[in-house]
């Protein structure tokens, strides 16, 4: 194994965290409820704006993001729908980063947190940062 498969893609190293176990270096806000909407966000929870997404070739792991309409609370989870519980991808690349399913479930939540970031929603993210 070269050097380069035996690097994590993710360090957790320095980060703190929020309520919710999310990095603090990062933070959340909604759009206009319009934009939200379009962008396929649901408010069946009154005063939070939800999405949930695919996030493996199998269909059993999700993105969930959930932030407040008010932009004082959020969260971003990976579950395992399979077993109900966090499906924490980062951790299991940083034990072995050349697992193949934990990094097609990285390339997608990568991809997701790229758009949030690009919609204006998810501040201070960069490729590769521990969520």
């Amino acid at each position: 194994m070269s050097d380069t498969q035996n690097t994590s893609r993710f360090s957790n190293e320095g980060v703190t965290y929020t309520k919710h176990q999310n990095n603090a270096a990062l933070s959340m806000s909604p759009a206009e409820d319009s934009t939200m909407r379009r962008l396929g966000f649901t408010d069946h929870r009154e005063e939070y704006w939800y999405l949930c997404r695919s996030v493996s070739p199998d269909h059993d792991m999700t993105l969930n993001v959930e932030i407040a309409k008010d932009g004082s609370d959020w969260q971003i989870d990976v579950l395992d729908e399979n077993f109900c519980q966090p499906y924490d991808y980062q951790y299991l690349l940083n034990v072995n980063p050349t697992l193949d399913y934990p990094n097609k479930v990285a390339d997608e939540c990568e991809k997701w947190f790229r758009k949030l970031s690009e919609w204006g929603l998810l501040h201070g993210w960069h490729e590769g940062m521990y969520v």
